[in-house]
């Protein structure tokens, strides 16, 4: 019988509230462990447990799986509130996959994220190590820096990186992890996005190492130039990409011959509300740097070279339609 997401994020609660419980014998980890190995959805849905349960209580994520040997340190949280975030997590995340989904947005984002940006804000970051980070629209991400790696976490949206030299005397490696993987930095430049429950790494300069969470070892190397998308399970095959695209971090979306139904999906990111295309106009083509802070001027500049009309309902229904 198929194992679903909503049975594995049950039972990967279950397994959690009896590891950390503090009465867990060798027996029960043993069976947690051959749980664990038992399928690919296990391991996900663990992964996705452990990650609510780091960000609530504090736990790195590196050292959680050695947590389960012991009681919740209750330096963060003592026994009877442990006991009862522990069931109230419980109840989120056993919702099954409505509830992990809505868990990684709003408002649980916002309490997840070191650094966040508003629909329509592009902000920039520089790192404790001189790494530099561009947040596009709606992004949200965590930064977790130690003596063995330095992580960045994107909950939602999209980034631009800029790897610095590490001044730790001790290598640690520069990792970016998102729901279905990790992208190892090769002393490089790129941006990952989540969409369409896949992410997609653009390299601008060196290389990365893309893996996905399930993929079991699989592991592809990204090189300038190139991009990928990848799940939780596999990678598609690598294409080249036009460097321009990257214009987003200096507030212009830039677009060569972009199909219209798709550019104004684009735009939308950057303004609060529904904007759509009719299907009539939604093959026409179009090309140009738009500001993405002038929503209404890019919208303007598109009637004057297709012939599209704007049409607004409310300051949050924009409809694009023929003129």
């Amino acid at each position: 019988m198929a194992h679903s997401k909503k049975d594995a994020l049950y039972e990967a609660t279950n397994w959690f509230v009896e590891l950390t419980s503090g009465e867990a014998t060798d027996t029960d980890r043993k069976e947690w462990q051959r749980w664990l190995n038992a399928s690919p959805e296990n391991r996900q849905a663990w992964e996705q447990v452990e990650t609510v349960t780091n960000c609530f209580m504090g736990l790195d994520s590196k050292t959680s799986i050695a947590v389960l040997n012991r009681p919740i340190d209750t330096r963060y949280i003592q026994s009877q509130e442990r006991r009862q975030v522990i069931k109230t997590l419980s109840l989120l995340i056993a919702a099954g996959t409505a509830g992990w989904y809505g868990y990684q947005q709003k408002p649980w984002q916002v309490l997840l994220a070191d650094y966040s940006t508003a629909v329509g804000e592009i902000k920039q970051l520089v790192l404790d190590d001189g790494t530099q980070l561009v947040l596009n629209t709606d992004t949200k991400l965590s930064v977790h820096y130690d003596e063995q790696v330095r992580n960045v976490r994107l909950l939602h949206g999209e980034v631009y990186v800029e790897t610095a030299e590490d001044p730790n005397p001790t290598y640690r490696p520069f990792i970016l992890t998102t729901e279905h993987g990790t992208i190892k930095a090769l002393g490089t430049k790129f941006s990952t996005r989540l969409i369409h429950e896949r992410s997609c790494v653009n390299v601008y300069e060196h290389a990365v190492e893309v893996s996905p969470i399930n993929g079991y070892g699989d592991k592809v190397v990204v090189n300038r130039g190139e991009a990928v998308k990848f799940t939780a399970d596999l990678f598609q095959q690598k294409m080249l990409f036009d460097a321009s695209i990257l214009g987003w971090t200096k507030g212009f979306l830039v677009v060569d011959n972009m199909p219209l139904k798709t550019f104004v999906e684009e735009l939308s990111r950057y303004r609060t509300g529904m904007m759509r295309c009719d299907p009539a106009i939604a093959d026409l083509e179009i090309s140009g740097a738009f500001p993405v802070k002038d929503i209404d001027g890019a919208l303007r500049s598109i009637t004057k070279t297709l012939p599209v009309r704007v049409e607004s309902y409310t300051r949050y229904v924009t409809m694009l339609k023929p003129a």
